[in-house]
């Protein structure tokens, strides 16, 4: 890996960093002012089949519930996977929690649960009805009218109007169904839009370092970054609106997304919903909505609306089951074939070798294995041009007044020496897609969540911490050090035509600024940068004992 590279990879985290920044998405227009909170709001009128829905309303406040309903009943549904408890309050969802899965960032690795709100005073999968004309629905009690192991029914029937709401777990499945009924027994015609939503808080622990609202709209996926407290981080640079976020197109799923599970609420007709992502704060939970249009209902007569909820980790096999293309929530990068590949190489490797961390170095090894005759191209290219630095030095002293001159008398000397200088920058670029491919899928991939390597490395998901600096709360992490350790060592053994005060600068910094920028990163990440410049280290002494070359 030669200095261009590391210019080069530079380069790219500062695209992806302002690709951050420009993709963020875009508030709600100032024009679309919501309801007064605890008004009802108007019905929308029936869009035409396949038209635009409608806004989303009321107002996007998210109220909790303060005062306990009486006789409120608990149900609890059990699969293989899942592990489930509603209640009567709202006829909603209370706890969802993943039965192979658990934490082992809080006290006695409790299983992974997904309902992060609190329970006392927020519910999961709640549906306000405001245009029934009952007022908010969401915590109005229920009965329970059917329940078993995998299913059950609530009931409500309030002025002329009956509301049901049915949930099943799917087998083998992280899906839930829902399907949401209303039947008109009154005197008047309603026109209710159904609505479904979801809170979300963030936590501590490392599953939900990196909350964020997400909703596929017209097949982009939109995001709202959380930070502490739900405020929107606002990408790489902060400062994101705290404002909710309106995508009236449509809509193939809204979600609460975390770097390894999903919370996804999937309407059944996409292009007749809309969604708002409406950040937290002020001890509020964050929420995603799903907003069908309103419908006409006269008297004597039904309607339904049926929704999936995907409640489960981020694995392919489960998301592609579930489709709606929820495996967009899973990040990719520019590549996304590529890291595909290396992911399912990952796991396909621990299966021959049960420890991740010595499955990340054998891909290692084998990747620089493949790309050994690029590198030894770009490594003889790079001894070549410092062979030649002398030369080149004096023909830019020599020749500083006339700019074309010096460029002739350059050119003439590549010629002479029968030297190409696109041959190191092509190698450069050859390697950029595997790197690309191979940090997203180390990064990003659930298998190598709470795997360990050895020793202190507890978690290959997580940055490791040989120990933490007493008093001032600062962990030392050996990995990123050996790694700025081995990318100075690296830069001195590369060839330059730097003058020597530039190169001496460069060796300093691009190290440091590696080392601060993979401080933070999952060790397995930086395993892998680290036995890739180890690598690069003996290929480059090979090259330069070499005198042939």
């Amino acid at each position: 890996m030669d200095r261009n590279f590391l210019l080069a990879l530079t380069l790219s985290f500062l695209v992806l960093a302002l690709w951050s920044f420009y993709t963020a998405p875009k508030p709600k227009p100032a024009g679309e002012a919501p309801a007064v909170a605890g008004e009802t709001a108007p019905a929308a009128p029936e869009a035409p089949l396949g038209g635009p829905p409608p806004p989303l309303q009321p107002a996007p406040a998210v109220p909790t519930q303060t005062q306990p309903i009486a006789d409120e009943k608990l149900l609890q549904l059990e699969s293989d996977l899942v592990r489930a408890a509603f209640t009567t309050r709202g006829g909603a969802l209370l706890h969802w929690e993943l039965s192979h899965y658990d934490d082992a960032y809080l006290p006695g690795r409790p299983r992974v649960e997904l309902t992060t709100f609190d329970p006392e005073r927020n519910v999961g999968l709640f549906t306000p009805l405001e245009s029934l004309g009952q007022g908010d629905l969401r915590f109005a009690p229920f009965e329970l009218e059917h329940g078993d192991a995998q299913s059950v029914i609530f009931r409500r029937d309030q002025q002329g109007v009956r509301v049901r709401k049915l949930y099943r777990i799917e087998p083998g499945s992280y899906v839930l169904q829902l399907r949401i009924e209303l039947e008109n027994r009154s005197d008047r015609t309603l026109q209710p839009t159904f609505r479904l939503g979801w809170p979300t808080r963030g936590r501590e622990t490392h599953d939900w370092a990196e909350l964020s609202l997400a909703a596929l709209v017209e097949g982009s996926l939109e995001q709202v970054r959380l930070g502490k407290g739900g405020v929107p981080a606002g990408g790489m640079f902060g400062g994101g609106s705290a404002e909710p976020t309106e995508f009236p197109g449509e809509v193939a799923w809204a979600a609460a997304d975390t770097r390894y599970f999903l919370a996804a609420l999937i309407p059944e007709l996409p292009r007749e919903a809309a969604t708002r992502l409406t950040p937290g704060g002020n001890g509020l939970p964050a929420s995603v909505e799903i907003a069908q249009r309103a419908v006409n209902l006269p008297p004597g007569q039904s309607t339904a609306r049926e929704y999936r909820v995907y409640l489960g980790p981020k694995e392919a096999e489960h998301l592609e089951s579930a489709g709606a293309d929820l495996d967009q929530a899973v990040q990719k990068g520019w590549f996304p074939a590529l890291t595909n590949f290396f992911t399912a190489v990952l796991v396909a490797t621990h299966r021959v070798v049960p420890n991740y961390g010595v499955a990340i170095i054998l891909i290692t090894i084998v990747v620089r294995l493949l790309m050994f005759p690029i590198m030894q191209r770009q490594m003889r290219s790079m001894k070549r041009m410092g062979a030649m630095a002398p030369r080149m030095k004096e023909i830019q002293e020599q020749f500083k007044d006339d700019k074309e001159r010096q460029s002739q008398e350059m050119m003439k000397l590549y010629r002479e020496s029968g030297f190409n200088p696109l041959t190191g920058c092509l190698p450069m670029f050859l390697q950029l897609p595997v790197f690309i491919g191979l940090y997203y899928a180390l990064q990003g991939a659930i298998a190598l969540r709470q795997e360990p390597f050895f020793g202190w490395m507890h978690d290959l998901s997580a940055p490791e911490a040989l120990f933490v600096v007493p008093g001032l709360d600062l962990p030392v992490r050996l990995l990123p050090i050996l790694m700025g350790g081995s990318m100075v060592l690296q830069s001195r053994l590369t060839p330059t035509t730097m003058d020597p005060v530039q190169a001496r600068m460069m060796n300093t910094m691009m190290p440091l600024m590696f080392t601060f920028m993979f401080y933070q990163f999952a060790s397995g990440l930086v395993l892998y940068w680290l036995v890739s410049n180890l690598l690069g280290i003996a290929q480059q002494l090979l090259v330069n004992r070499n005198p042939e070359q």
